[in-house]
């Protein structure tokens, strides 16, 4: 089975939704010079992601899949998500997306999966949102983001959403936003695409380890997107500063294990990413935490170009069949529960 834990989508309610709301983040006119659409953040005074409209029809979807050898697609709503809205926007925002997506799976049940948005700036309403994401809605998991609306992930009082995870058994998917860094770079949305949200995917697993959430839930899996961002690639360098200072580190965040080692307990998702990259975050993270993803329906071919290039990624590493094998699905059917499909 192959399983696609990154694929997204913006539904037209979803996207009427943030209209209506004119809230902190609003979706420019296209741009004149190359035609994309993005969405605009007041706060930071910045574009913070590309606006895609691609991937809204389930049945073009499944078309898609059927072509390219996918048998399930786990959809998230990508940047932004309802936690850059004020609570009386936010609840309408997340309940929109979960009721749309929820929709595309019960059309679908056995070929599509969805995953939760909260309107995190409540966290009553995102504890009640959660549960009928959940309970009524069928979705198998909280899409989360590196940070929620410039809150990083250890933050204590977040600490009740992920309580509630835990009791509900599901996994937290992280994907990259605007950065926490953004505003300090004070770069164009360009740059940040490419390697700062790479940095605060790397923060957000660092600030998880450090600020002891791992350790406080560990029934919990945390599922970081692309390759968990740059942390393979200092790998080294983790290891040559953690050397000989290990009780030392513990001692001063109270952690009960090697953040070094804590940091190999999170999963990570391939998204096209070409099989040298690959080969780095499989030497660290190791094949029981990867999984695919191809971030579908980015990119050319509505899409289907980067499916491609993430399933030829795979078949570059030359893996033994049963690493292939949990890297594919077997990994995804266990962190969904997806026994049942």
């Amino acid at each position: 089975m192959v399983i696609d834990f990154q694929s997204h989508v913006f539904p037209r309610e979803y996207i009427e939704e943030i209209k209506r709301a004119d809230g902190n983040v609003i979706l420019e006119p296209p741009d004149p010079d190359s035609g994309m659409t993005y969405f605009y953040d007041k706060k930071i005074r910045c574009r913070i992601n590309t606006a895609i409209f691609q991937g809204q029809d389930p049945d073009r979807r499944v078309v898609h899949m059927d072509k390219l050898g996918i048998d399930v697609q786990v959809i998230s709503i990508p940047a932004p998500g309802a936690d850059r809205f004020e609570p009386q926007d936010a609840v309408k925002l997340a309940q929109t997306a979960n009721d749309t997506i929820a929709a595309l799976c019960r059309k679908y049940p056995k070929r599509l999966v969805g995953l939760a948005t909260l309107p995190t700036s409540s966290i009553k309403a995102s504890l009640d949102e959660l549960e009928r994401s959940v309970k009524e809605l069928g979705l198998k998991g909280f899409g989360c983001y590196t940070n929620l609306n410039g809150r990083a992930l250890d933050s204590e009082d977040l600490f009740p959403i992920y309580e509630k995870v835990a009791a509900l058994k599901i996994p937290i998917y992280i994907h990259p936003t605007a950065p926490l860094a953004t505003e300090a770079v004070g770069l164009d949305i360009m740059p940040v695409l490419i390697y700062g949200w790479a940095f605060d995917s790397t923060v957000a697993m660092t600030r998880l380890v450090y600020g002891r959430v791992l350790e406080r839930f560990p029934e919990i899996d945390f599922v970081v997107a692309d390759g968990g961002g740059v942390l393979s690639f200092f790998c080294q360098r983790a290891t040559n500063i953690y050397s000989g200072r290990t009780e030392e580190i513990r001692r001063k965040y109270g952690l009960k294990e090697n953040p070094l080692d804590s940091l190999k307990r999170f999963y990570v998702d391939t998204a096209d990413h070409p099989s040298a990259t690959l080969r780095c975050v499989l030497d660290f993270f190791g094949p029981d935490r990867l999984v695919f993803a191809t971030n579908y329906p980015y990119g050319p071919e509505e899409g289907c170009l980067f499916v491609r290039n993430s399933l030829k990624a795979i078949n570059e590493l030359n893996l033994k069949s049963e690493e292939k094998d949990k890297i594919l699905g077997s990994n995804a059917v266990r962190i969904l529960d997806l026994q049942t499909l």
